[in-house]
């Protein structure tokens, strides 16, 4: 399995829903649970908002609500993508096709019913609620200091190691 693309190649302040820049166990447990959100017997025409969240991306949203009104309260506590996980291509934002962000707390449960068959943890189980998001299930709420040292010293790939969403190389024979 490619590890896909590198995440340093993304730098526009726009989200991007390319699966291409997520862990490779994180991106097939995405792709299969939203193949599964869509189907025949759930059709919840749901689609990948935001995948990998640039620092550019991240530094605009984290002055939404703080320096840029409105909204009149914060959107995020990430003050740069290293304090995501979108930022480690481990967390993705889930929304409805045409309806987008205009659909009920239920529809995120039913989603989140069924990412969680593939493994995910999902933002409307916390305190402060991000029905949209759904990350890694291995990963903590957010990411810790060792995981920033991991990605600047080592890499995003040894990040996805360390969390289980990498696959392991094979040696040959």
């Amino acid at each position: 399995m490619s590890a896909g693309l590198p995440l340093s190649s993304y730098t526009l302040a726009k989200p991007t829903n390319k699966l291409e820049y997520l862990a490779p166990l994180f991106r097939d447990a995405v792709a299969a649970a939203i193949a599964e959100c869509n189907d025949a017997t759930n059709a919840l025409n749901a689609m990948v908002y935001e995948t990998y969240r640039s620092n550019e991306l991240a530094t605009v949203y984290f002055a939404r609500g703080r320096t840029v009104k409105p909204p009149a309260t914060p959107v995020t506590n990430a003050p740069n993508n290293l304090f995501s996980w979108h930022g480690y291509g481990l967390a993705v934002d889930v929304i409805h096709r045409t309806k987008e962000w205009n659909v009920s707390a239920e529809w995120f449960a039913k989603v989140a019913v069924i990412f969680a068959k593939y493994g995910c943890k999902w933002g409307g189980d916390w305190k402060a609620k991000d029905l949209p998001h759904f990350q890694w299930g291995k990963c903590k709420p957010g990411p810790s200091d060792v995981a920033r040292e991991l990605i600047r010293t080592r890499g995003v790939e040894a990040v996805w190691e360390a969390v289980g969403a990498s696959v392991p190389a094979t040696i040959p024979g």
